[in-house]
C-alpha cells in the first residue's frame, strides 16, 4: 500500500512538471501537440481537482494572440489618464460666457463688448470706441466707454479729411435699457483733440454734451462723465416737488402750476469751470401740431438745474432738433448737475423772428439758384448787420450802383457797414453770383472774426480768402467736401446761404411741417432752414 502511494505521488509529480512545461511552451508561442494537451488535461482532471487553476495555460493556446492583445489592452488604464485631461477642456470652455454676450443679450452679472461709432457731426464715421456693457444682479445695465488717444488721433484725421472740426461719440440706447453711462477720456486723448482743433460731443439717446475746442485746452487729468437718466416715477415726483418750492421757480411763475414734462437727467463730471453745451431731448413730449399752440407751449418750458454745489438755477433754453423726428432743448453751462425740463404756466411771452429772405412773385423760392450779390446785400440790410470800417471802393464810388436797381440801397448799406466790397474796376456787379469764398469773407467781417488757418483745406492755402475760410470753419459755420476741399470759387446757392446764416444767427426755433413755397417740399434737405429764414413767426425766446 505504501509502495502504491509512492507510485501515485511520483506520477502526480510527473504530470505537474509536464503541465508546467506545456505552459512555458505556450507562453513562448510554441503550441504543444494537441494530443498531449488532451492527455494532460484528462489526467489532471481525474487525479487532482485542486490543481484546476493550473489548467488555464492549456486553454491559452486557443487564443495565441491573447498575450499580444493583453499588452495592447493593458494601456487601458493609461487611456484613463488620456481621458483624465477632459476636465482640462472645461477651463477652455469657461471663457465662452464672456464671448457669448457679443451675439446676444447680457445675462445678470455678465457683460458684452460693443463698438460704437465716432462721427464728425453729420453722420460720417471717422473712428470708433469700445463699450463694455454690464448687467448687475438687479438687472441694471451700465455702459462703460473709453475713448483713448489712438481713437482721438483717428478722429482728428477723419474730421480733417472731411473738412469738419468735430468728433461725436454716438452711444446708442434705442430700446432705453441703459441705466447709467460712464465715459472715460484720458488726458492724452483730450490733448490730441485740442491740438487737432476738434470739439468733442458725447451723444446718447438721453442727452448730448458738446465741449468746445477751447474748453479742452490744458486739461492734465483724465476726464470722466457719468450720465444717469431718472427713470423711476417716485424719483421724478421728488424732483418735481423740489422744483415747486425753489425760490427761483416760485419767482418765475408766481404760484402757477409746475409740471415735469420730460425725464430728469443727472450728469456728473470732473470737468468744471469750462463752457459746455447741454442738449436734452423732449422724449415722450407731444408737441402741439398747430404752429401757434406749439409756440405757446414752448414758451412755457424751462430747465431747472440742481447743481452739485447746492446752487439752484432756472434757465430758458433754445428749441432745437435733437435728431430726425425728435425735438430738444439746448443751453450752456459751466458746471454739472441734475437737469429737469419743466412746464411753467405764466412763464414769459414768445419773441418774434422776421423773414430776412424773400421768394419770387410766382410762389417759388428757387433753393438751388445761385444767390446774387444784390440779394445777399438785401439780407444784410434786413438783419441790420454791421461789420468793420469799410474798405475802398466806397458805395458812392461803385459805378454800377445808381439807385435804379431794387437792391442798390441795400448795397449802399452793406458797403457803408464795411461788410461788402466792389471789384478793382470800380463796379459791384449786383447780379453776379456770390462765391463760397466771397461769402466766407463777408461773414468773417460781419462777425469780426480773427484770421483762421487757411491751410485747413487742400484748395485754400494760397487763396485770397483762405484765412477767412479758416476762421468760419473754426466756428463751425461752414464745412468742406468729403475729398478735403472747400471749392472756394464755386457759387453759393440760396439754400446753402440761409443754412449758414441761420447758424450764425442761432435761428433754429421751429419744427416746420408746411412749406411756404411750391418748389420746397418738406422732404427738401434745406426745408427747415428755408422756412425759418423766409417765414415770419413767433418763437420761444429767452427772458
Amino acid at each position: 500500500m505504501k509502495k502504491a502511494r509512492i507510485v501515485l505521488y511520483t506520477v502526480s509529480l510527473f504530470l505537474i512538471l509536464l503541465a508546467c512545461t506545456t505552459a512555458v511552451l505556450a507562453s513562448e508561442g510554441n503550441r504543444p501537440p494537441s494530443g498531449l494537451a488532451n492527455v494532460v488535461s484528462n489526467e489532471l482532471e481525474m487525479a487532482f481537482t485542486v490543481t484546476q487553476p493550473e489548467v488555464k495555460p492549456t486553454t491559452a493556446p486557443e487564443a495565441t494572440t491573447a498575450p499580444t492583445a493583453t499588452p495592447t489592452a493593458s494601456p487601458e488604464p493609461a487611456s484613463t489618464p488620456t481621458a483624465t485631461p477632459q476636465p482640462t477642456s472645461v477651463p477652455t470652455a469657461t471663457p465662452q460666457p464672456s464671448s457669448a454676450p457679443d451675439a446676444g443679450a447680457v445675462s445678470p452679472g455678465g457683460s458684452e463688448l460693443l463698438t460704437v461709432i465716432v462721427d464728425n457731426g453729420d453722420g460720417t464715421t471717422i473712428s470708433g470706441a469700445a463699450v463694455r456693457r454690464t448687467r448687475d444682479a438687479a438687472g441694471r445695465i451700465t455702459d462703460q466707454v473709453t475713448f483713448d488717444a489712438q481713437q482721438a488721433a483717428a478722429s482728428v484725421a477723419g474730421a480733417k479729411a472731411a473738412g469738419r472740426n468735430a468728433a461725436r461719440i454716438v452711444i446708442p440706447d434705442a430700446e432705453d435699457k441703459v441705466s447709467e453711462l460712464r465715459l472715460q477720456i484720458p488726458a492724452a486723448a483730450l490733448d490730441v483733440l485740442f491740438k487737432g482743433g476738434l470739439e468733442l460731443e458725447i451723444y446718447s439717446d438721453n442727452a448730448a454734451i458738446t465741449i468746445p475746442n477751447a474748453s479742452l485746452s490744458g486739461i492734465t487729468e483724465d476726464l470722466y462723465f457719468r450720465l444717469v437718466p431718472i427713470k423711476d416715477a417716485a424719483q421724478r415726483a421728488e424732483v418735481e416737488e423740489r422744483a415747486r418750492v425753489e425760490r427761483v421757480v416760485r419767482e418765475a411763475v408766481s404760484g402757477e402750476e409746475v409740471q415735469v414734462v420730460a425725464r430728469p437727467m443727472t450728469i456728473e463730471t470732473n470737468l468744471s469751470s469750462r463752457a459746455v453745451e447741454i442738449t436734452l431731448p423732449l422724449k415722450g413730449v407731444q408737441l402741439p401740431a398747430d404752429g401757434r399752440e406749439r409756440t405757446a407751449f414752448l414758451a412755457k418750458l424751462a430747465v431747472f438745474i440742481e447743481h452739485s454745489d447746492g446752487d439752484r438755477e432756472l434757465i430758458r433754453p433754445d428749441f432745437v432738433q435733437y435728431k430726425q423726428g425728435l425735438s430738444g432743448l439746448s443751453f450752456g453751462i459751466n458746471k454739472f448737475s441734475t437737469f429737469t425740463i419743466l412746464k411753467l404756466e405764466g412763464l414769459g411771452a414768445a419773441a418774434r423772428h422776421d423773414a430776412y429772405i424773400l421768394g419770387y412773385p410766382d410762389g417759388t423760392f428757387r433753393p438751388e439758384r445761385e444767390i446774387t450779390r444784390g440779394e445777399l446785400a438785401a439780407i444784410l440790410q434786413r438783419l441790420k448787420a454791421e461789420g468793420a470800417a469799410p474798405k475802398a471802393p466806397a458805395a458812392a464810388a461803385l459805378a454800377d450802383i445808381t439807385g435804379r436797381r431794387w437792391s442798390d440801397a441795400a448795397v449802399q448799406y452793406a458797403a457803408a457797414a464795411g461788410l461788402i466790397q466792389g471789384y478793382p474796376d470800380g463796379t459791384f456787379k449786383s447780379e453776379a453770383a456770390v462765391s463760397r469764398a466771397e461769402f466766407a469773407a463777408i461773414a468773417s467781417r460781419w462777425l469780426n472774426l480773427p484770421a483762421g488757418d487757411g491751410s485747413t483745406f487742400a484748395d485754400t492755402a494760397t487763396h485770397w480768402a483762405g484765412t477767412e475760410i479758416g476762421a468760419l470753419l473754426q466756428k463751425k459755420l461752414i464745412t468742406g467736401y468729403p475729398d478735403g476741399t472747400f471749392r472756394p470759387n464755386q457759387p453759393l446757392t440760396r439754400a446753402e446761404a440761409v443754412t449758414i446764416i441761420n447758424t450764425i444767427l442761432q435761428r433754429n426755433s421751429e419744427s416746420w411741417s408746411k412749406s411756404s413755397w411750391s418748389d420746397v417740399p418738406a422732404a427738401h434737405w434745406a426745408f427747415q432752414a428755408i422756412q425759418e429764414a423766409s417765414a415770419a413767426h413767433e418763437y420761444a425766446g429767452k427772458p
